[in-house]
C-alpha cells in the first residue's frame, strides 16, 4: 500500500469559538473515525496542530481583492491505500468532511529509495 498525507483545514475561528463541550464532541467523532481507520489498517499516524506557528521562507505576493480568511490546518494524517482514489474516497468519510466543517487535501507521500 501507498502512503498519503492529508492536511486539516477549517475555519480557525470557529475552534476558538467552541465550548469545552463542543470540543469534546468534535474530539469523540475524530476519535471514532480514526479508530475506524485502524481496524481496516489505513491509519499511519496524526495529530492535531496548535493555532499558532511561523511560515519560513521567500514571502508569495498575489494581487487581490480576497476574502478574509480565517482557514487553517488544524492537523494532518499519514494513511496508508491503494491509491489516491481510495485515500479520497477514505477521507470523505471523516465526519467532520460530512458535516461540513473541514476540508482535507489528500497528497501522496513520494517514495524515494534507501541506496545502500
Amino acid at each position: 500500500m501507498k502512503r498519503f498525507l492529508l492536511l486539516i483545514r477549517e475555519d480557525i475561528s470557529r475552534l476558538a469559538q467552541m465550548s469545552e463541550e463542543e470540543m469534546q464532541q468534535d474530539i469523540a467523532e475524530m476519535n471514532g473515525w480514526v479508530e475506524e481507520l485502524v481496524r481496516f489498517d489505513n491509519f499511519v499516524s496524526g495529530e492535531p496542530l496548535e493555532n499558532e506557528g511561523q511560515t519560513i521562507g521567500k514571502p508569495v505576493a498575489t494581487d487581490g481583492p480576497f476574502i478574509d480568511s480565517k482557514e487553517g490546518i488544524s492537523g494532518y494524517m499519514i494513511i496508508q491505500a491503494e491509491n489516491l482514489e481510495q485515500a479520497a474516497a477514505i477521507a470523505a468519510q471523516c465526519p467532520h468532511i460530512v458535516q461540513g466543517k473541514i476540508s482535507i487535501e489528500v497528497r501522496p507521500i513520494m517514495e524515494i529509495s534507501q541506496e545502500s
